[in-house]
């Protein structure tokens, strides 16, 4: 008979166990995250499961990847809405007159030709 092809579930308690070693020298945040990474690898199980019988590290590190693909973009998309809903928070208040805007912070030169290092050296002798 002949050599049946692993499942993957298998593929990935192996995957686990081959780099056992390696998580074990992350730092405790960093084991977190390679747990969860496995976690969603097998996720893709359908996508591993076309890999070739003798290559399934390539397959799981890929599904890996583009799980951290899809968190970088939903992150991205949401922050991209946060800054927008800023924005348009930030634009109503000043219209309704409840927030000054700031002059921008003077040069040096600015603050010399107003005393300003006059003042810090009278702070500095006291």
């Amino acid at each position: 008979m002949g050599q049946s092809t692993p499942t993957t579930t298998m593929a990935l308690d192996t995957f686990e166990l081959r780099y056992a070693g390696f998580r074990s020298e992350l730092a405790p945040k960093e084991q977190v995250w390679f747990d969860e990474l496995v976690c969603r690898a097998r996720r893709h199980s359908n996508a591993i499961n076309r890999r070739p019988a003798l290559d399934f590290e390539r397959p799981v590190l890929l599904t890996m990847l583009l799980e951290g693909m899809r968190e970088l973009e939903d992150t991205q998309r949401l922050l991209g809405e946060t800054r927008r809903q800023l924005e348009e928070a930030c634009r109503a208040l000043a219209e309704a007159g409840l927030v000054a805007r700031r002059p921008p912070p003077s040069t040096r030169e600015e603050l010399e030709r107003m005393g300003q290092r006059r003042l810090d050296a009278n702070l500095r002798s006291t």
